[in-house]
């Protein structure tokens, strides 16, 4: 486990006049460990149990946007 803080920055483009985006540098290990690679960098997120989940994406599974 580390601690990071989440970098929150105004959206630029064609985004809203109150968007923001947020981001978190993750430790290189941990996504080594998850298997992504420079040719193969799909991953899945989402939120359980109050908990971001960043699993890799398997091949072949299409989920779409949600």
């Amino acid at each position: 486990m580390v601690e990071r803080n989440i970098i929150i920055a105004k959206a630029g483009g064609t985004a809203g006049k109150n968007s923001v985006n947020y981001k978190i540098s993750l430790p290189a290990e941990m996504v080594k460990e998850l298997g992504v690679t420079p040719e193969d960098k799909s991953v899945l997120v989402y939120l359980a149990d109050g908990k971001i989940i960043i699993e890799k994406k398997k091949k072949g599974i299409d989920i779409g946007n949600q």
